[in-house]
């Protein structure tokens, strides 16, 4: 049976998949190897260059920096971030603290720096720096921007801690290299978190910031996770021993509860349940909806698996207790039957504590600089409802006219073209420098038709399964 061969392919990767999803391949939708251009310019010493006047809310940032993250306590070894430049630039890395770091500098440097926040790289010991994705690294390198990344001193879902880490990796550079006349934070899926934190919290150390397929919620990207676990337990009939001490889930993930609902695209009346909730939960009916189900059906179910005790920090602090769940009719279910049905996961209060735990909360939309993001309206794992989110957030702070938000028509999680990435930057850049504010979209309503304007090119099959 073909769903029985995807499973055991899932059995084995599942956990990798999740803890990986947004490598640096992952926002091009190809292999992101660096380039193998030019001699190899690796150092661990940097060497100043001539210093830039800081210009704008680039550089001079508070003096102590609020502390956003939380330690888990767990040792950290750093992979070598040694890399080799591509023509025309000089690759620098090194360690700052337990965080790995990677600088790149054009040889022709326009003073401008770029910071990059990676996405969630799962629970392991090992911290390792990722670049940039490689159409948006070739276009900062070939148009004069340094940029520079940092692995983040421990794994984990650890928004916070990248927000810390990019801020001393910064701090850093402007130590070694001179103060950019302008900087810039980029980051993509967990890293979209990070952006959002930054800007929140750090905002007079950035000009603007580009997040990518962003978790910009914070803790709500958790939230909807563990609203994931909730409608399969109730649409199947099941009760998952979430919570019970030694508790096992694989085999309930991996081979029972896809027996009860069915494969992606061969779903039974119970599966069609479950796809038509998270539909709904997810942005409503779109463009590649159902490619992105199937590519993260199994999938999201990683973290449960990973803690199903519910001990991590970011599981504690989640919950769905508040959350309001629709569903197509002529299922056999009603939304009332729904909600009632449920289970809910309540929250720790001590971990979901804004004064504790600043990236354990909601984010709060209280930006002072341009943003603009990208997301996949097929995009499962960090759904486009975070942009919906986030929208409300930033409009109740007041702050509506610092956002922008496109979508792109593709399923999946971090799936832009080179164009797509590139157009992005150079209009952040434009509204920074210039004050010309770009194009965005209003993502709150009907989706159907989002992304028509800036998906370059439209996708093969486009619009794909919109239910």
């Amino acid at each position: 049976m073909r769903f029985r061969g995807l499973l055991a392919g899932v059995a084995l990767g599942v956990a990798v998949l999740m803890l990986v999803a947004c490598a640096d391949e992952a926002a091009t939708g190809t292999p992101a190897a660096t380039p193998a251009q030019g001699e190899p310019e690796v150092t661990r010493t940097a060497t100043p260059t001539a210093t830039a006047e800081p210009a704008g809310g680039g550089g001079g940032g508070e003096t102590t920096p609020r502390q956003l993250g939380t330690s888990a306590g767990n040792p950290t070894t750093a992979k070598d971030p040694a890399f080799v430049a591509l023509d025309g630039a000089k690759a620098f890395s090194g360690q700052l603290g337990q965080a790995a770091y990677r600088i790149e500098i054009p040889e022709a440097w326009n003073g401008e720096l770029v910071l990059y926040a990676h996405g969630f790289a799962g629970f392991g010991t090992e911290v390792a720096v990722e670049s940039p994705p490689r159409a948006l690294r070739q276009y900062l390198v070939a148009h004069g921007y340094a940029w520079a990344a940092s692995s983040y001193s421990e794994n984990g879902y650890v928004p916070g801690i990248g927000a810390d880490d990019t801020l001393a990796l910064k701090r850093r550079f402007a130590e070694e290299f001179g103060e950019p006349e302008r900087t810039y934070i980029a980051g993509a899926s967990m890293g979209g978190n990070v952006v959002a934190l930054a800007l929140e919290n750090h905002a007079s150390e950035y000009d603007g910031g580009l997040a990518l397929c962003g978790a910009l919620g914070g803790i709500e990207q958790i939230d909807y996770l563990a609203s994931w676990v909730a409608v399969a337990e109730y649409t199947s009939g099941m009760t998952f021993p979430i919570g019970e001490p030694g508790a096992n889930l694989a085999p309930i993930f991996l081979t029972d509860l896809p027996r009860i609902l069915g494969a992606p695209d061969a779903p039974t009346d119970r599966g069609r349940q479950f796809a038509s909730v998270m539909k709904h939960l997810t942005g409503g009916p779109r463009p590649f909806f159902a490619e992105g189900f199937r590519e993260q059906y199994i999938v999201n179910f990683g973290l449960v698996m990973i803690d199903p005790e519910r001990r991590l920090l970011v599981n504690r602090a989640a919950t769905n207790a508040e959350a309001v769940y629709e569903v197509d009719t002529g299922l056999g279910v009603t939304a009332e039957e729904l909600n009632a049905g449920v289970r809910r996961y309540a929250a720790d209060p001590a971990a979901r504590d804004a004064e504790a735990h600043p990236d354990a909360v909601p984010t709060t939309g209280r930006i002072t600089v341009p943003l603009l993001t990208l997301h996949n309206t097929g995009d499962l794992f960090v759904p486009i409802s975070m942009e919906q989110s986030y929208r409300e957030k930033v409009e109740a702070a007041g702050k509506g006219d610092l956002l922008v938000q496109r979508a792109i028509r593709a399923g999946g999680h971090c799936k832009f073209s080179e164009q797509e990435l590139t157009s992005a930057f150079e209009d952040l850049v434009a509204w920074v420098k210039d004050g010309t504010k770009p194009k965005g979209e209003d993502l709150t309503g009907d989706l159907r038709n989002a992304g028509i304007e800036f998906t370059n090119p439209l996708r093969a099959g486009d619009p794909g399964g919109i239910e």
